[in-house]
């Protein structure tokens, strides 16, 4: 398959990219590299004109099957209403990311056109044989052979953990999938980019935030009434997000508590997220 390397939100070591890109060769792929991907314009690899003028070549070359981000850290919100959603509805072409690709998967589904959030070149580089790495690499060969995503494969991981996680059976149904990185799905809320909730799973992540600003960001989407619209809710890893003693209770059971008048499955733990635990999730 022939995949895209681009960097449409913070600026990358070279090696580190190099080291990712090694690994997706190692599986089979052509693997090019993006105008800009190794560029720095202050924290952003470019500007923003340039991240997303790599997006737009790879959305139009006929030689692109699949785009795959460098990194996260922040900069996609600012590229959004410079990539057409009709180019991306056209194209058909999945991208590969997480963190701050959270804004790209949003809006790629609103054109309809499934992703893959995923773990990024960092990952690829130092983690090549990791469990969560075979598994991607099984996704990704079953889209090359099929043209799609494997069916049900967002019930994968429950595998190695449903024996403690019994309320996870609801993974292993058809039901799509949006979310991302909590912190910007909260500022995609209000936006044209904001997902449609509507009878999907909702799962979350984030890192290096307090507690009282997930309880915030949570508490927005309940008010929105997004958590009476998703039928279920998947909370992953909450990395660096030590508890606050002057909250009154535990960050997962105030996640618990906000979601329990919508009566709707609370998955806690899922492995998904900023840690080397982070299974692929089918986006769409």
């Amino acid at each position: 398959m022939k995949i895209r390397i681009v960097s449409p939100a913070g600026s990358i070591k070279s090696r580190v990219v190099e080291a990712g890109m090694a690994t997706l060769r190692s599986w089979g792929h052509d693997v090019t590299l993006a105008t800009n991907a190794l560029e720095s314009y202050g924290r952003f690899a470019g500007t923003p004109e340039e991240r997303a003028s790599d997006i737009v070549e790879a959305l139009r070359d006929p030689d692109v099957d699949l785009l795959w981000a460098t990194r996260g850290g922040y900069g996609c919100m600012q590229i959004l209403d410079m990539i057409p959603l009709d180019l991306v509805r056209e194209a058909k072409k999945p991208i590969v990311g997480y963190s701050d690709i959270t804004a790209l998967h949003a809006l790629w589904h609103k054109a309809g056109v499934k992703s893959l959030h995923a773990p990024m070149m960092k990952h690829l580089g130092e983690e090549p044989t990791h469990r969560t790495t075979r598994t991607l690499r099984e996704v990704i060969a079953y889209y090359e052979k099929h043209g799609q995503f494997p069916p049900r494969h967002n019930g994968l991981f429950v595998r190695d953990w449903n024996a403690e996680h019994p309320e996870a059976q609801i993974l292993a149904d058809e039901v799509a999938f949006v979310g991302g990185n909590l912190s910007v799905l909260s500022g995609l809320h209000g936006t044209p980019y904001d997902y449609d909730y509507e009878g999907k799973i909702l799962f979350v992540e984030d890192i290096s935030e307090s507690p009282y600003k997930i309880d915030r960001m949570m508490q927005q989407l309940r008010l929105m009434g997004v958590l009476d619209k998703v039928r279920a809710l998947v909370c992953g890893h909450f990395t660096g997000c030590d508890e606050d003693p002057l909250m009154p209770v535990k960050l997962w059971d105030n996640i618990r508590w906000i979601a329990s008048p919508s009566d709707i499955p609370v998955i806690m733990g899922a492995p998904i997220g900023h840690e080397v635990e982070n299974f692929p999730v089918v986006v769409g």
